[in-house]
């Protein structure tokens, strides 16, 4: 489904290891994978981190959310909204920049949008 986004990404992100496209369920609806990632737990938890900012959210009005990056010394993961029910998640190497990894998402959210249409 997602296929040929997936690779633009691949290509197009130095330090690539995963991306995956999860619905509000925490279940992936597709995804591309370089390397061994628990990225099914990845994409179950990312989604309980969403939903207690989304409950934080509605406490003080922050309005909606549209991305969460989160480094760690293993991996950077980055979670950006799709649509309403459906976000992207994708991992890199600690060692890319995550500003240009969210550069790389946001230049192909439209082209996801249109898949899904």
């Amino acid at each position: 489904m997602f296929s040929p986004l997936f690779k633009k990404l691949r290509e197009d992100l130095p330090g690539f290891r995963a991306v995956a496209v999860v619905g509000d369920d925490g279940i992936e609806v597709d995804r591309f994978v370089l390397e061994d990632l628990p990225h099914e737990v990845l994409s179950a938890e990312m989604n309980g981190v969403l939903k207690t900012l989304r409950r934080l959210r509605g406490e003080i009005a922050m309005g909606p959310i549209r991305e969460v990056v989160i480094r760690t010394e293993a991996e950077n993961i980055l979670l950006c909204s799709l649509s309403e029910g459906l976000f992207i998640l994708v991992v890199t190497d600690p060692a890319t920049a995550t500003g240009r990894a969210r550069f790389a998402i946001q230049r192909l959210a439209h082209e996801f949008q249109n898949v899904l249409k």
